[in-house]
């Protein structure tokens, strides 16, 4: 698999992991923590989510999202942070450990 594809793939798991709430933003940035966004994210990118805040006057989970999009976040943070994430929600659903047929 390519570098093109994991980041695709990753960027579409999270993206749906968020639209079926199987987590939500607060899960997601748990393991892309300030520091990890912080140390991977291009900094005209960590701009742009300081001046939505700033504008918005607050800066939550969700506002970060909006702007550190699911493609964003598979393109710049490292895929096993993202990946720690999804294993978290599977693990939360009973999820592991299970044999598929």
């Amino acid at each position: 698999m390519s570098q093109d594809q994991r980041q695709a793939w990753f960027a579409r798991v999270v993206e749906s992991g968020l639209q079926n709430q199987i987590f939500n933003p607060s899960d997601v940035l748990a393991h892309a923590t300030p520091d990890v966004l912080a140390t991977h994210l291009p900094p005209e990118l960590l701009s742009k989510v300081l001046q939505a805040s700033l504008t918005a006057g607050s800066m939550t989970p969700e506002r970060v999202l909006e702007t550190v999009t699911p493609e964003m976040l598979a393109r710049h943070v490292p895929h096993e942070v993202l990946w720690a994430c999804i294993a978290a929600a599977a693990a939360r659903a009973g999820l592991t450990n299970q044999v598929v047929p």
